[in-house]
């Protein structure tokens, strides 16, 4: 009985990804993404080296269809009421209305809005909550954080970055993605933890890892989850 084939990685931008390697009888190598995941398919005799090469030459691609996928998903996750807020899913209730309203009360959003039938027109009010969302969590965990820095903040803001979770420049202003405000608080810090240690370090050299754990201990948890759920994160907006 042959071995199954051990699954590859690929790392993109938000982590690495899990490429499963089917060995088939074919004339060429192929790249599809199935139900969200990599498929790469590939005849017996082409060797890893090589896969690895046709990989790395389809990164750009992977990842659109990837963002794709999930953002299809995101929206099927609306369309059946549901929503993410640091790191629970909370049932999600709309209502028509002339003007925009949001109230969480327990497990639910209260949403109200003009057209919200509109798959885009309800994902824009529940960005917009989110962003909202962001701007009060994040400022009250970074008031929390910041007496831990080794320098002080000149200030900070919310990003919408693609492929990053937290900026910070030399000037000492951080940015924070607010698609983090879905995830759970404990990786927020660590994003917070990661750009407060680059005041000090303007880089990821040893020191500044090191001060990443003087600032946050234990957050290799964080890191991971970021990592293994970073892109389920909703990306409208």
């Amino acid at each position: 009985m042959n071995a199954k084939p051990a699954p590859l990685n690929l790392q993109l931008p938000h982590g690495a990804v899990t490429v499963r390697l089917i060995r088939r009888a074919r004339q060429s190598v192929g790249i599809r993404i199935k139900h969200g995941e990599v498929e790469l398919i590939a005849p017996p005799a082409v060797p890893l080296a090589y896969l690895h090469e046709v990989l790395a030459s389809k990164r750009d691609w992977i990842a659109r269809h990837l963002a794709r996928h999930q953002a299809e998903q995101n929206e099927r996750a609306l369309t059946q009421g549901q929503v993410l807020l640091g790191g629970e899913s909370y049932r999600l209730h709309c209502i028509a209305a002339s003007r925009h309203q949001a109230q969480l009360v327990g497990d639910t959003l209260h949403l109200a809005g003009p057209m919200l039938e509109q798959p885009a027109r309800l994902a824009a009010s529940v960005v917009a909550y989110l962003q909202q969302q962001a701007r009060q969590r994040f400022a009250a965990r970074l008031a929390l954080w910041q007496p831990r820095a080794a320098r002080p903040l000149s200030g900070w803001g919310l990003s919408s970055a693609r492929t990053r979770w937290g900026s910070c420049t030399g000037r000492g202003v951080v940015r924070l993605n607010w698609r983090l405000v879905q995830a759970p608080e404990s990786v927020l810090d660590y994003v917070i933890a990661h750009e407060l240690a680059h005041l000090l370090h303007m880089n990821h050299s040893p020191a500044f890892w090191a001060e990443v754990g003087r600032l946050y201990p234990g957050w290799h948890g964080a890191r991971q989850w970021l990592k293994q759920h970073g892109d389920s994160l909703f990306r409208y907006g």
